[in-house]
């Protein structure tokens, strides 16, 4: 198949021109800037995942990740209440006193808003749908990949505006020392980018940097979001690693039982 204009490949994936311009920008379709103008090559290309269920903030994800992280913090009362029963105890315990750069932006959203967030991901946690988790894991952020000269990465493995994740973290079991991936907060992204000289990646050129950029800057990367991460490589291997990830946060979060021994759900992977 010949490059493609923007449109051109809009209408053959029955998608807008700005999901594709999208796409482009996080690294799933792969294109070229030719005269100011992209060319995508729909065969280089990673098919997009499906979505399930309703589209969802950024935000939402990471609240209810914290969410969920407080509620297995709170004292065990003997009833074996239930995961979102501990979420919603946890998430107004959050807004009234928690000073966390997540708490704080959870403020902009509705208290109906969080409560769906709260309520989508325990009940997904509860049925140990792994795939549910990883759709409603992937809006946590936008997936950027980037290239940089190799004799660059330390510096920007170094960089303390990046958490360190997926492939490139000590406990993925697929660690890659040629990738630097990342989390990002959205205010210091383009400064790291200028800072390092990254570059998006040309037709068959391979990235190495992949950055998540996040409404906030996650403190440290647990076994939930390290599953997410892997995942999104779409390679056997991190499958298999990321749902072993999945299976370890999940136990942690439902072992709810009076007197059971549970991991901390917040415990960072490998601790």
């Amino acid at each position: 198949m010949s490059k493609l204009s923007v449109p051109q490949a809009a209408k053959r994936l029955g998608v807008t021109s700005a999901r594709v311009r999208q796409r482009v920008d996080d690294g799933s379709l792969v294109a070229e800037k030719i005269g100011g103008r992209w060319l995508v090559d729909l065969d280089a290309s990673q098919p997009e995942p499906p979505q399930r269920g309703r589209p969802v903030s950024p935000l939402s994800v990471w609240w209810s990740l914290v969410c969920a992280e407080a509620a297995n913090a709170i004292p065990n009362s003997g009833r074996g209440e239930s995961l979102l029963e501990r979420m919603r105890v946890a998430d107004l315990e959050l807004v009234d006193g928690d000073s966390s750069d997540v708490a704080a932006e959870a403020m902009r959203l509705g208290r109906s808003t969080r409560s769906r967030a709260v309520r989508r991901f325990a009940d997904a946690v509860q049925r140990r749908d792994h795939e549910a988790l990883l759709s409603w894991l992937r809006g946590r952020a936008a997936r950027v990949a980037y290239v940089a000269s190799p004799t660059d990465l330390s510096a920007l493995r170094a960089d303390s505006r990046l958490v360190i994740s997926g492939v490139s973290h000590g406990d993925s079991g697929v660690e890659d020392p040629r990738v630097v991936e990342a989390y990002v907060s959205v205010g210091d992204v383009d400064d790291v980018v200028g800072d390092h000289w990254l570059e998006k990646p040309m037709v068959d050129e391979r990235p190495n940097v992949v950055l998540h950029v996040a409404p906030v800057r996650p403190p440290r990367i647990d076994a939930m979001l390290l599953a997410a991460d892997l995942a999104e490589h779409g390679g056997p291997r991190e499958l298999q690693r990321a749902h072993k990830l999945l299976d370890e946060a999940v136990d942690g979060l439902v072992a709810t039982s009076p007197g059971a021994s549970k991991p901390d759900a917040g415990e960072e992977v490998g601790a």
